[in-house]
């Protein structure tokens, strides 16, 4: 889905964005140039970023528990 009109970036963009290294919804701006015109697509890609960052903390507290069971 497009997130970004004005700079055609969607969620997989930033979902890859992600995965390469970005961590905070500035890196992405930097990155991407995502919410740097309008900034219409700020809010959305906020909370789109929040999300995985917050999928990513579930996933590596599950991987760490599994851990320490072993």
């Amino acid at each position: 889905m497009l997130v970004c009109i004005c700079k055609g970036i969607s969620d997989r963009d930033i979902e890859s964005a992600m995965q390469q290294g970005a961590s905070s919804f500035g890196e992405l701006r930097k990155s991407l140039g995502v919410a740097t015109c309008c900034g219409q697509c700020a809010s959305y890609a906020k909370d789109l970023v929040n999300e995985k960052i917050s999928e990513n903390q579930a996933i590596n507290a599950f991987h760490l528990a599994q851990e320490i069971r072993v």
